[in-house]
């Protein structure tokens, strides 16, 4: 979108600087999202009363008719249009919003705020989870051709960016023709300035074998999988409307092990789905202690509109959710520290994203674990070969090796 508008004549500014235009890119994962994009239009209305407010995205397509006379929302943009914003404007009001006859040339890097290229390649998902707004907002699963894909890639790479990050709404579901998401990797991989390839959350129905094979291989895709969980309990992942049950899920995990040892895994937990007691949370529990996760992102449930589970009865208290949530976030602590104790006294690899004054770098190894990096010549966006002297708190203290030529 920052791209379009530079294309068409605009200056790019920060959030709380007066502007013309305010677009607010909104999520509506959850009430609470929406409502975050409702307090960003207030506080751009105080900033400059006359500048034209602009909710893009989910928010647009399910708040709708909603915002009808809110006064702190000139406009509604959603999926469909959210790109080709300053046309609509131009339509709108050719005086005020004009494009010159002679467009900016369009950039072709975005300004990522990490040292890590994002990499969009696919959108929208139709596993209608109970607890899930994201088809509705979403539509149904859509991706970009791989040639375009690879162009932006190449784009990327030639502006310094040595890793990426491919990204969807369901990952997995990625197809161009016959070619699936191992083929799209297996292209981008004979890019020679892509030095490391990173997956975003995937299903765990749409892992294919043939990806856990060939990260195992591979050279430059990173050793992390991020598989949604969401609930350890047969009963509630039957309830969520999840395509597995635990068993299935332990075993994928156990698959994926297998091939790579030394691999990190997210997930996705849930807490306090409707319905969930003591019995299936404490199976969540156990699940969650006998696998060897190394990033858990947790949330409480979060009752919301248009989905099924908005209306299901047996709705937990607010109190034994967030008593679930510190015990989970406590076993996520403590098991991220055991992962990152495996490698010390070994070689990682390291993309630097930032330098403190003292030369000390920070960034992030393959197996998405944070680290702290002492060494000479360190760059943003590099990536180094280091050994850990130690783990503390999930992250990992490294020092460069004396023998250059040295790689994990």
């Amino acid at each position: 979108m920052t791209a379009h508008f530079s294309g068409a004549g605009y200056e790019a500014v920060p959030f709380g600087v007066p502007a013309d235009v305010t677009v607010i890119h909104g999520c509506a994962i959850t009430s609470k999202a929406e409502h975050s994009s409702l307090y960003a239009a207030r506080q751009a209305k105080r900033i400059r009363p006359d500048t034209l407010v602009i909710l893009a995205g989910c928010p647009a397509e399910t708040l709708g008719k909603a915002l009808n006379g809110n006064p702190n929302i000139d406009l509604t943009i959603g999926q469909g249009g959210k790109y080709a914003i300053p046309e609509m404007l131009n339509q709108l009001d050719p005086k005020r919003y004009p494009i010159p006859q002679a467009p900016h040339p369009t950039p072709t890097v975005p300004q990522f705020d990490t040292k890590r290229a994002l990499i969009k390649i696919q959108d929208g998902c139709d596993f209608h989870c109970a607890y899930c707004i994201v088809p509705t907002t979403r539509g149904n699963p859509i991706s970009r051709p791989i040639p375009v894909i690879r162009d932006e890639v190449l784009r990327v790479t030639d502006s310094g960016f040595s890793e990426i990050v491919l990204t969807g709404a369901n990952l997995g579901r990625y197809e161009d023709g016959s070619r699936r998401l191992a083929d799209l990797i297996l292209n981008l991989e004979s890019i020679p300035a892509v030095k490391r390839i990173r997956l975003s959350s995937i299903e765990i129905t749409t892992t294919e074998n043939a990806i856990i094979d060939h990260m195992a291989a591979s050279t430059k895709l990173c050793h992390f999988l991020h598989i949604p969980l969401q609930s350890g309990d047969d009963r509630i992942l039957a309830a969520m409307g999840r395509r597995y049950d635990s068993i299935t899920y332990r075993r994928t995990i156990e698959t994926s092990l297998s091939r790579i040892p030394d691999l990190g895994l997210g997930t996705d937990i849930i807490v306090g789905f409707p319905g969930e007691d003591s019995a299936a949370f404490g199976n969540t529990v156990t699940l969650v202690r006998e696998l060897p996760f190394s990033n858990l992102h947790i949330f409480p449930y979060s009752q919301r509109s248009g989905t099924r589970a908005d209306t299901m009865d047996n709705q937990i208290a607010t109190s034994e959710k967030k008593e679930r949530l510190r015990i989970l976030t406590a076993l996520g602590e403590t098991k991220r520290q055991i992962f990152a104790e495996r490698f010390v006294g070994q070689l990682v690899s390291i993309l630097i994203e930032r330098i403190d004054a003292d030369g000390t770098g920070h960034g992030w190894t393959s197996q998405y674990l944070e680290a702290r990096v002492s060494g000479p010549s360190l760059l943003p966006r590099a990536i180094v070969t280091a050994q850990v002297t130690q783990a503390m708190d999930g992250c990992l203290d490294c020092n460069i090796p004396t023998n250059p030529s040295t790689r994990p």
